[in-house]
């Protein structure tokens, strides 16, 4: 199996440390290539993974990934211990509706985890932070091509206030800042290996309040 981009670890082991206790099947909205459900399907779960888009379901596919083209929301006439959201919900139209039948497909107990960023956009320092660490990985040949950074607030993305809002349904919502910037940076470095150090970096950074995270986390249940 192909090693995993530090980016899906680093999703994977917040997926896993934020499943229910004994959780044995998955909702995965927004699989893209099916890297993550991958990792999940090798731990024994069984994973059902849709996207609306065919040509990711069919990468999903080649993965080993029983994946299916699907608009979300949607109706499953299935029950999942956890329904996650890894960066796709910040962009499905309807907010209420998607959470809505999330809860719904849920056994009980069961999670959302969501994995996200902040649409509204970064802090201007954590942005200046990112736009010179970029120009020096490109001054230092890092880069294997020339980076367009945008990272602008985008309005027409739901914010992560908004997602916070409509998760509040739930009787409990837990949430926490998490690492983003390494993302737009990880396939365009030379060295695979590279990317990794750029994520820890990034959250120490963040640990030691000298730049804010633009990634965001939600786990929402009910009692």
């Amino acid at each position: 199996m192909t090693p995993s981009q530090p980016s899906t670890l680093y999703t994977y082991k917040f997926v896993r440390r934020s499943l229910p206790t004994d959780a044995r099947s998955v909702l995965e909205i927004g699989c893209g290539a099916g890297a993550l459900a991958a990792l999940l399907q090798n731990d024994g779960l069984r994973v059902k993974a849709i996207d609306s888009d065919p040509l990711a379901v069919e990468q999903a596919r080649l993965a080993g990934v029983a994946a299916e083209v699907c608009d979300w929301p949607s109706a499953i006439d299935e029950q999942f211990d956890a329904v996650l959201f890894t960066r796709s919900i910040h962009h499905i139209h309807d907010l209420i509706g998607a959470v809505t039948e999330a809860r719904r497909t849920l056994t009980p107990g069961g999670h959302v985890i969501i994995e996200d960023f902040r649409a509204e956009g970064g802090s201007e320092r954590s942005r200046g932070w990112f736009t010179r660490l970029a120009q020096t990985l490109d001054d230092e040949g890092a880069l294997a091509e020339e980076v367009e950074l945008d990272l602008a607030e985008n309005h027409d993305l739901h914010s992560s206030d908004a997602i916070a809002r409509a998760l509040s349904a739930f009787a409990t919502v837990e949430r926490e800042d998490a690492a983003y910037y390494f993302r737009y940076l990880e396939r365009h470095l030379r060295r695979p290996a590279a990317a990794a150090a750029l994520l820890d970096r990034e959250l120490a950074l963040i640990e030691s309040g000298k730049i804010d995270a633009l990634g965001k986390r939600f786990v929402a249940f009910d009692a």
